[in-house]
């Protein structure tokens, strides 16, 4: 995090955690009898399984990927895989995948893959522990984003035109979001906007306040915003004479809202500094308070505003308390934070006793709509439909108000799913979708007429259903002039399964050239960039689910041919399952249920936590996974285990 300019900064100086906050002898002598037991185990149960499936490749004098699972004498086990630990990592979710070993050689059975796994995480990585899950590394102190800020402003004064931020920078973005912890960097820019800001938004709240028809009583004066705008000192009551007492009772009631905790008098006293400068600039005589603005200017470039603050346990692992607890509900939520019935139950440390009551008030919350705007746009990349153009001259039907039309599908179809407690799955294999006349007209479905979306049930023969046959998915991943295997193949990989593909060596050529090079359908200049030893490799595991989409062209409309040749959908998935075309295709994806309900919880949790996840999170998103399952995969069921986790309710000592 960029250091921040104190003169420019002033209130960022304040420390920023000043109001917050063996083994016996029995066990040393079983341990031998442990180690053997390790040692006769990998003889036993591994070397074979590792002999049968790994070693023709990863083994010899010149094992593939510099990785050798060739261990001769067992002694030597131990160093050799504690230096290739990260390998192990990514050898596990290869094998979880049933990705190795690769193509249509042998593979182990269910059986043989669980040992292999097991083995590697309870010998190799040592993750694989009774007690309470390892809830990582969560970043202390997270800076609000852009979208957070925006929404925490308005929330805060209860705002109802005035949008904040809109001339912010935007959030650098990692692991597909913009809310990663380590990614939030202040710059000299950014404190210039929040500077203005302040001044803007005490502005906007002095437009909006009067005082009452009862300011001329000379013993009493009352100021009653319009609409409740300004609630922390709404009926506030107080002798017209030290109005240091009343800007320091609204402080007081104000304070913690901003800060989203308890406040201490130090920190109330702290701000009563910038009032008495106003008052000794002001005078006693106004008609407005403006003494209270001053210190609200403050609070607003405080770094408790600014960022997300969360206490380290002393040791160990401990549940985070329950303002923290509160301020990551809300934000995960409803991108904004806590209202007052959060606040209230933390107050009394209700919180976690009332979670689930609170959980699903809180979706059923307008505020909710965040989820749509802010996680899933990022999920399913759609903020790249804005800039998809897609050729005039090829494509002549293609305008603005299709665009907005294919976008509001996704939109009221993942809103759906959401706020009506749908099935997840339903993601990959729903039987219908949100159309309007237009969007209806560009896929040649009958009977939709008018402009107003609605629930439209979808036949079977016209190949729809789910998010991939949308015109939003199927456009965002196309070129201006053609279709794009490869985009399409890498969105379902990434979105859908959270199974990103390598990055192209830097040495080879672009996929354009060979497409310039070589006439043909896209399977064709696929088959030709493929000989290329460095790109075939990625390739045969991205290649084969673009293709299947292939009937679509570059907006979503169906067809049987491209310039002149008929489509083959069919292929093979890494995984050896086939199909022949697009209708297969979906069904082995639909079948795939349980790798894509880990892939939305890994994302979901990803967004809600502000950090990548690491190889020790299986065994909490296993968890999860497992519950959300027993629940017929509901939306809110999913919401509320990610948020019972381990991963979501506890921190742990750094370095522990």
């Amino acid at each position: 995090m960029t250091r921040m300019p104190l003169l420019l900064f002033p209130l960022i100086a304040f420390p920023l955690f000043s109001a917050a906050q063996s083994g016996d002898a029995g066990s040393k002598a079983e341990a031998p009898k442990a180690s053997s037991l390790a040692r006769a185990d990998f003889k036993i149960a591994i070397a074979p399984l590792l002999s049968n499936y790994c070693t023709s490749c990863h083994g010899g004098d010149s094992p593939k990927n510099d990785l050798s699972l060739d261990f001769g004498d067992d002694r030597d086990v131990k160093q050799r895989l504690l230096k290739d630990r990260k390998v192990f990592e990514r050898a596990a979710e290869r094998i979880r995948l049933g990705e190795m070993p690769p193509g249509r050689r042998a593979k182990p059975t269910d059986a043989e893959k669980e040992a292999l796994l097991r083995w590697i995480d309870r010998d190799v990585l040592k993750i694989d522990r009774p007690g309470p899950r390892d809830p990582g590394q969560v970043a202390r102190v997270r800076r609000l984003t852009r979208v957070e800020y925006a929404n925490t402003v308005r929330d805060l004064f209860y705002f109802k035109e005035f949008k904040p931020a809109d001339d912010f920078p935007a959030d650098d973005s990692g692991y597909g979001f913009d809310n990663i912890a380590d990614l939030l960097s202040v710059s000299p820019n950014l404190l210039e906007r929040y500077l203005k800001t302040a001044e803007q938004a005490v502005a906007e709240l002095d437009k909006t306040a009067k005082p009452s028809p009862n300011w001329a009583e000379k013993d009493k004066t009352y100021w009653e915003p319009d609409d409740g705008v300004f609630l922390p000192i709404k009926n506030v009551k107080l002798r017209f004479n030290n109005n240091q007492d009343r800007v320091r009772l609204v402080l007081q009631t104000f304070l913690p809202r901003v800060y989203r905790r308890p406040v201490a008098p130090a920190e109330v006293e702290r701000l009563m500094v910038f009032a008495r400068l106003s008052l000794a600039q002001e005078g006693e005589s106004f008609i407005r308070p403006k003494s209270v603005y001053a210190p609200l200017r403050a609070a607003l470039c405080s770094p408790y505003f600014l960022f997300r603050i969360e206490k380290d346990p002393p040791e160990g692992i401990a549940p985070i308390d329950e303002f923290e607890l509160a301020s990551r509900l809300s934000y995960f939520l409803w991108s904004s934070l806590p209202d007052d019935e959060l606040f209230k139950l933390a107050t009394e440390n209700k919180l976690r006793t009332h979670q689930e009551e609170q959980v699903r008030r809180m979706l059923k919350d307008p505020k909710a709509r965040a989820l749509i705007e802010n996680f899933a746009e990022q999920w399913l990349c759609l903020g790249a439909l804005k800039s998809a153009s897609p050729d005039p001259k090829l494509f002549p039907d293609f305008d603005e108000a299709l665009r907005q039309a294919m976008r509001q599908e996704t939109e009221r179809f993942v809103e759906h799913i959401f706020k009506e407690d749908r099935g997840v799955l339903e993601f990959l294999d729903a039987d219908y979708t949100f159309l309007n006349e237009r969007l209806a007209k560009h896929y040649g479905i009958e009977g939709v007429s008018g402009d107003d979306f609605r629930l439209v049930k979808l036949d079977p023969r016209q190949h729809r259903g789910g998010l991939l046959t949308q015109a939003s998915i199927l456009t965002l991943t196309s070129t201006p002039t053609r279709t794009s295997a490869v985009k399409r193949g890498i969105w379902v990989l990434q979105t859908l399964f959270n199974d990103p593909p390598a990055p192209p060596p830097a040495n080879v050529p672009p996929l354009e050239a060979d497409a310039k090079a070589h006439s043909g359908t896209v399977r064709q200049v696929l088959e030709k960039h493929r000989e290329n030893v460095q790109c075939a490799g990625c390739h045969s595991k991205i290649d084969p689910y673009g293709l299947a989409l292939e009937s679509f062209d570059a907006v979503g409309v169906w067809r049987a041919t491209e310039g002149g040749f008929v489509i083959d959908s069919s292929g093979v998935l890494l995984s050896g399952k086939s199909f022949k075309n697009l209708d297969e295709f979906r069904a082995v994806l639909s079948a795939n249920q349980a790798e894509f309900r880990k892939a939305l919880v890994d994302k979901l949790l990803i967004y809600a936590l502000g950090r990548g996840l690491e190889y020790a999170d299986k065994y909490a998103v296993r968890d999860i996974c497992s519950k959300v399952s027993r629940e017929q995969d509901r939306f809110t069921s999913m919401i509320l285990a990610i948020v019972d986790s381990d991963l979501f309710q506890k921190r742990k000592a750094k370095g522990s």
